[in-house]
């Protein structure tokens, strides 16, 4: 499987006329080798893939990659320049997303004599299309976060705080075997529910409001990523209003996503749902994004998302209406892109979440 995405990354270093690749972005280097940590950079030649690292994670590195060379960083030696020599490197890419500009002028003078070449996101790209594999542990990653939240939907009920809430939902995951949250778990209720990215407080639940959780598990280095908005007993009429016109354009987005379609539609169809329903001032962000390794990569679906869907991508789908002063709504589902529709991966259903009190 790795074969096949170093095969990937030397097209790309052929297209672009380029002796090797060094990459500095975690994602990218587990998407290549199967190792993470602290620190790493992968070079990619045309004959050998080089993962230097420091003695920390040496024994990690040897036990989590495969026909990889693992290189132990050691100060006062320059191994970037021996590299290039041995390698007859002149002219490197580097991930430019993901290095910062006093490592890139380090690595100027520590190797004077080639030329590096920014890559924009040319190797975020690659990473689009999920395989078969991935697919799979992204769906172990869902199923992990459904179950964590069928066990605390149950002990929602007015009085618990936000807080309480995001750390049961946390512990239940990891016991479940997610390696951890795919991001900070997010629980906002009442007027809180119209900040998009609130943390979690001490507020305690109210009956009558509603609550946005947001939230995600990462399961062998693979993320879910999902948005439930509860009702706590019986709320106004506008927020049920708002609830039922979300939904809806999360429905028709689904329903529009198919291989072929350009990336930006799928947010004109859902944006333009909720402004014919009067509330086009009130969502402010972008209809869903990428989901993999990273719980939010290419391809961005927003109004000035670039590219077209194609098969094997998954992405989200989450419209969200916020009023200030009220609170929210945020529905969110993962879908997989397939030829002719959308396949949605997320198990549970949006419109019906009602905590009885």
């Amino acid at each position: 499987m790795k074969e096949n995405r170093a095969e990937k990354v030397l097209s790309l270093m052929r297209t672009m006329d380029l002796d090797a690749c060094l990459l500095k972005g975690m994602d990218n280097i587990f998407y290549l080798t199967g190792f993470r940590g602290s620190e790493g950079t992968l070079l990619v030649t045309k004959g050998d893939i080089i993962l230097l690292t420091d003695f920390r994670y040496i024994t990690h590195a040897q036990e989590v990659t495969k026909d990889i060379k693992i290189v132990e960083l050691r100060e006062k030696k320059n191994t970037l320049r021996d590299l290039c020599e041995q390698y007859a490197i002149r002219r490197i890419g580097f991930d430019a997303l993901h290095t910062p500009f006093d490592l890139y002028k380090k690595r100027q003078e520590m190797a004077a004599n080639v030329e590096f070449v920014p890559l924009e996101s040319e190797i975020e790209e690659i990473r689009k299309q999920k395989e078969p594999a991935e697919i799979d542990m992204i769906v172990r990653a869902i199923d992990v976060a459904t179950k964590a939240f069928a066990e605390v939907f149950d002990k929602i009920r007015p009085g618990r705080t936000e807080k309480e809430i995001a750390n049961d939902l946390d512990y239940a995951m990891r016991r479940l075997g997610a390696d951890h949250p795919s991001f900070t778990t997010i629980v906002a209720s009442g007027a809180r529910g119209a900040l998009p990215h609130a943390e979690p407080t001490d507020k305690p639940l109210r009956e009558g409001e509603t609550v946005i959780i947001d939230f995600g598990a990462q399961v062998d280095g693979y993320c879910s990523d999902e948005t439930c908005t509860l009702s706590i007993g019986e709320v106004n009429g506008r927020l049920q209003e708002i609830l039922t016109i979300v939904n809806g354009a999360k429905e028709l987005g689904v329903k529009t996503i198919r291989t072929g379609i350009p990336v930006k539609d799928v947010d004109t169809v859902v944006r333009g749902f909720i402004q014919e329903a009067g509330y086009g001032d009130f969502f402010r962000h972008g209809t869903g994004h990428g989901v993999g390794i990273a719980v939010h990569e290419a391809p961005s679906i927003n109004s000035t998302g670039e590219g077209i869907l194609e098969e094997g991508m998954v992405i989200t789908v989450e419209p969200g209406i916020y009023i200030p002063n009220l609170g929210g709504v945020r529905l969110e589902d993962m879908v997989l892109v397939g030829s002719d529709s959308a396949r949605v991966l997320t198990h549970i259903r949006k419109d019906m979440l009602s905590v009885n009190t």
